[in-house]
């Protein structure tokens, strides 16, 4: 029975995985991305809490990282979705 069981688990794991590049890949490489989008913006925003970056620096760095984030939510999507 613990045969089949793994045997079936293997066959939906391959149908769910699919996408032009490796969906696994995809979202480690989204989530690293994205995780350093949110610490490079928590860094840049205790800079200029200190004044040791003006308010320009910080609301066009946070808008960056943010279009970087989404780019990558949404190419991790389109990759799982259409791929």
């Amino acid at each position: 029975m613990g045969d089949d069981y793994e045997t079936n688990q293997k066959i939906l794991n391959k149908k769910r995985a699919k996408g032009y590049f490796k969906p696994s890949k995809v979202k480690k490489f989204s989530f690293f991305t994205i995780t350093l989008c949110v610490l490079f913006g928590v860094i840049v925003s205790i800079l200029a809490i200190w004044d040791f970056a003006g308010d320009d620096v910080l609301y066009r760095t946070l808008a960056t990282l943010g279009v970087i984030s989404l780019a990558c939510v949404l190419f991790t999507l389109i990759n799982e979705n259409y791929g």
